[in-house]
């Protein structure tokens, strides 16, 4: 496909005479009006993530829809979605883009703490009582459980660090309290614990994917359904939280039975 800089009426371009809503231009200046390079359009459209455009010969336009696709899909990146998992969601018809961006946002703000804490490294190394030799290491795993997350620098340049989930790092100051732990312990705790989360988080999307999200998507997406689908997600959200505490129980139930049934050790 050529795509030539500007189009011309003379050379079989488009009626652009209906106004800015019909307008239709080149590639280069999608790139322009999105902020994204030509090369990375180009990408897009080559993963689905971007709808053909509209030939007229040899030449491809675009037009508001495309617009608005690449930027809900730079919206979608910045929540934290890979590229694989939004060409999933999306198809070529662009009406319920919109939709789609609220829905995501709705979703994410439901398992997402309120607000983040913004500290300083010093304090979060008094906090965890970190040796100066361990501090760099023991950070380093708190950042690769995404436990924190590196901020800009305070106004007299201390650096600092946003803590994504206050209560679990809590939960891990409590266990070195509690249990005598030092913060490798701590967080090796920690990190065990969201291994198993992860596992119980996976088997509910599934269900809701293919329970719930893909009829959906199976139906053509009707407007009228985004609510039900929203709420669906928030009933299996609490559905899972009740289930995984009352499962948690049941094992503890188990297995403090089992260890007594063994007899303590000592």
């Amino acid at each position: 496909m050529v795509e030539h800089t500007s189009p011309e009426p003379a050379d079989g371009s488009p009626d652009r005479s209906h106004g800015d809503a019909d307008e239709l231009f080149v590639v280069e200046e999608l790139a322009r009006r999105t902020g994204v390079s030509v090369r990375s359009l180009r990408n897009y459209q080559s993963r689905r993530l971007l709808p053909p455009p509209e030939l007229h010969g040899r030449t491809g336009y675009y037009g508001a829809a495309h617009v608005e696709r690449v930027r809900l899909v730079q919206q979608l990146r910045a929540a934290g979605l890979k590229l694989e998992g939004i060409a999933r969601m999306l198809d070529t018809d662009t009406t319920a883009d919109g939709q789609l961006l609220a829905f995501t946002e709705h979703a994410r703000g439901m398992f997402t703490p309120p607000e983040v804490e913004v500290t300083t490294l010093a304090d979060l190394v008094d906090r965890f009582r970190l040796d100066a030799g361990d501090a760099a290491e023991v950070l380093g795993i708190a950042l690769r459980l995404g436990l924190v997350r590196e901020a800009p620098d305070g106004p007299s340049g201390e650096p600092r660090v946003e803590v994504v989930a206050p209560a679990l790092l809590t939960a891990g100051e409590e266990a070195m309290r509690l249990l005598g732990l030092d913060a490798r312990g701590a967080l090796d705790l920690l990190e065990r614990l969201r291994r198993h989360a992860d596992g119980v988080a996976k088997l509910y999307v599934e269900l809701f994917v293919d329970r719930v999200w893909q009829p959906f998507v199976d139906a053509g997406k009707p407007a009228v359904a985004w609510p039900d689908v929203e709420q669906a997600l928030d009933d299996l959200r609490q559905l899972a939280t009740r289930a995984l505490q009352s499962t948690f129980d049941l094992a503890m139930v188990h297995r403090v039975d089992r260890v007594l049934g063994d007899g303590l050790p000592g």
